[in-house]
């Protein structure tokens, strides 16, 4: 806290992250957690740090329990909480979907008197109403209980994150590589450490274990001239003839053209995202971090987006997001055109005459 009396800087998802993982990886445990929040890859990843470093695998049948909050009543989880263990220090009880527990305001006593040779984890699928029990009387008793929101991380946390991945696994991963992977994947941790490990695969045991920009354009069947990012500054450039050839050789290149195209029409409608809320800015008097901040765009690149933003007007980019949203709906089973189809038609749309004003 500053010297004025200021707010205490908000602690990020990572960084909550990292503290648990030392504090689990020390033998360090309150005897009740909560978890919620949108970023769910930190969630699975302390569930299993924490069952990792706390009962042996062989005496897991009898000190673990693992359940479903729809599939059981609350008093009857509530009563394996307080068993004893059986030949470990702890036993550990985990409840997903804890808000979707009918009853379980029960759980109120958890937090007056919890068991101190377990470790509950409750995990909630929504947020839940913390000004209402169970979720505020655990709040309220800190000694006992952590409760933990992990929000999506900012993009200009990724690259962080990212690098420290790799290098766990004993690989550099590039910073062009990096922001490449954001950008065809967009920010779920989940599928973008599953995309590394691929990588990984990929690369293989080379001297250098270095992930590069081409690495991940030849991983996934692109190449230099021919990728999503290719095809989306054709569009933003209005080249249509350019945008037409780029995402016939997507799709042809493409495993699956259902889900190239479904990948296509995610990444564009995040760049155009980003123009949306970069004209919200104003042109002048915010500094490039300021402006990374409110709309996801890195400072490297806030030029280049500056230079777009002129040539797509407001009303075009909210014309756009709606034909984004009807081809998504198209190619996941709401039409019975083809993708090649629906792509070629959405790029029609989007590079028809500009709008008049």
């Amino acid at each position: 806290m500053s010297a004025a009396g200021g707010k205490r800087k908000r602690k990020s998802s990572l960084q909550i992250y990292k503290d648990l993982k030392n504090d689990f990886d020390g033998g360090r445990f309150k005897p009740v957690y909560l978890f919620y929040g949108e970023e769910s890859y930190f969630v699975d990843q302390l569930q299993q740090i924490l069952i990792d470093h706390t009962i042996p695998l062989e005496d897991r049948d009898f000190n673990l329990d693992v359940v479903y909050g729809p599939d059981i009543a609350a008093k009857d989880v509530l009563g394996i909480c307080q068993m004893a263990p059986m030949l470990t220090e702890r036993r550990i009880v985990v409840i997903r979907a804890f808000d979707k527990l009918k009853g379980n305001q029960l759980f109120a006593t958890l937090a007056k008197w919890p068991n101190p040779a377990a470790v509950v984890l409750l995990i909630c699928e929504n947020r839940p109403r913390l000004n209402a029990n169970p979720y505020k009387a655990l709040k309220e008793n800190s000694k006992v209980t952590q409760v933990v929101e992990f929000a999506p991380l900012w993009r200009n946390q990724m690259g962080s994150f990212l690098r420290e991945y790799a290098q766990s696994r004993g690989y550099k991963l590039e910073r062009n590589a990096e922001q490449l992977l954001i950008e065809f994947l967009g920010t779920g941790l989940a599928l973008l450490t599953q995309e590394i490990e691929k990588l990984i695969t990929y690369v293989g045991a080379s001297e250098e274990r270095v992930i590069t920009e081409q690495d991940v354009l030849q991983a996934s069947g692109q190449t230099r001239e021919i990728n999503i990012f290719e095809l989306q500054d054709a569009i933003t450039d209005r080249r249509r003839v350019e945008a037409h050839r780029i995402a016939e050789q997507l799709l042809l290149g493409a495993s699956s053209r259902q889900g190239e195209c479904l990948r296509i029409v995610s990444v564009l409608s995040q760049h155009f995202l980003k123009l949306w809320k970069l004209h919200g800015c104003p042109s002048y008097g915010l500094k490039p971090a300021e402006i990374t901040k409110r709309t996801g765009i890195p400072s490297n690149m806030i030029y280049k987006y500056r230079q777009a933003v002129r040539k797509w007007p407001l009303p075009e980019i909210k014309r756009a997001m709606q034909l984004f949203l009807s081809a998504d709906s198209e190619i996941k089973g709401f039409s019975k055109r083809s993708p090649h189809v629906i792509m070629t038609l959405l790029i029609v749309r989007l590079l028809s005459e500009p709008l008049r004003y």
